[in-house]
């Protein structure tokens, strides 16, 4: 982490966000995305995996089964292959890439605006049996630091939904895509069962933002206006929490308490008294101050996504997959 404490972190991005002028809560967006990732990367990696995504379940498919399901979707969609230079944008810890780049051969190179993320990121890499087809790099996606016209292929997974600027993350992507490249997303969306004059689903879509560190999520209209103003060239969108492609278990459901081991951790009891065990472990110095502050936001975070999820207002999985013209 940086010089700041998580104490301190935790107060900056709580300040981010008390902020409701979304121009003004704009300007500090990257910032707050990069301590956001300070905070919470450890607690998604020990709860979740590698792979910070949701995913469609099939009934009797595992949790870890439904994510690798998820990111080869995404493989065959963009058709990677060996021959393909790919850009992981907003790769997270690059557990996806790893997998990608087993099924396909394909060079990945991850970028994440977070050094932590990156640090650990290589650790992970270097002890893979495709370390020699991963590389990452720590940046900023509305400034990809890459020359233009890059890539063959690149992708994003629920990772643009901390873009400030959704076309600029978008033009970025096109810049630096060859002529006749491809991407493909996961996107975070509002539905059109969002109703923005819904008090309950104003509140709820707020502390999904709160939760995740995102200035503003975007209806699903919104975003693909965006990927028309951009400039990229749309071949298929779809929202996969809607269709045939395994979705009997909700995908929010690791979120809500339940019987299975990682369902048991969202039950009240349990949160007690993991809140009680932090709250000692502080006063013993044994983690840093702040702990117990970065489990609420990713508790209001976990919440929101169920309610939103039940109400069908929201969807983690917006399928997107575009083209640069030749």
């Amino acid at each position: 982490m940086k010089s700041e404490t998580q104490q301190q972190k935790v107060v900056e991005y709580n300040k981010v966000f008390d902020e409701k002028d979304y121009k003004k809560r704009t300007k500090k967006a990257q910032h707050a995305t990069d301590n956001f990732y300070d905070l919470i990367t450890k607690f998604y990696e020990r709860g979740w995996g590698e792979s910070f995504h949701f995913a469609p379940r099939y009934k009797g498919e595992d949790f870890k089964a439904s994510i690798l399901r998820h990111e080869y979707l995404l493989g065959a969609k963009l058709g990677l292959t060996e021959k393909d230079n790919v850009l992981d944008v907003g790769c997270g810890i690059m557990g996806p890439a790893r997998n990608l780049a087993r099924i396909s051969g394909a060079y990945i190179t991850g970028l994440t605006i977070n050094q932590y993320q990156a640090d650990r990121a290589n650790v992970l890499n270097n002890t893979s049996s495709v370390s020699h087809l991963l590389d990452i790099r720590q940046g900023d996606f509305m400034d990809i630091p890459f020359p233009d016209n890059t890539f063959d292929k690149m992708y994003a997974i629920e990772a643009l939904c901390h873009a400030p600027d959704l076309v600029g993350v978008y033009k970025q992507i096109l810049k630096k895509l060859k002529p006749g490249g491809k991407a493909a997303f996961y996107q975070w969306g509002m539905t059109e069962k969002y109703d923005p004059e819904n008090s309950e689903h104003v509140r709820i879509r707020e502390q999904i933002e709160y939760g995740n560190s995102i200035t503003k999520l975007r209806t699903l209209k919104e975003i693909d206006k965006a990927i028309e103003e951009s400039g990229l060239i749309k071949e298929e969108t779809v929202d996969l929490v809607q269709t045939n492609y395994g979705n009997d278990v909700p995908w929010y459901s690791t979120l809500q308490s339940g019987w299975s081991l990682k369902q048991i951790r969202q039950t009240k009891g349990s949160r007690m008294v993991m809140k009680q065990v932090f709250k000692t472990l502080e006063a013993l110095r044994v983690v840093k101050k702040g702990v117990v502050k970065t489990q609420h936001i990713l508790l209001v975070a976990a919440d929101a996504l169920v309610e939103a999820g039940k109400l069908e207002i929201f969807t983690p999985m917006y399928l997107m997959v575009v083209r640069k013209q030749k």
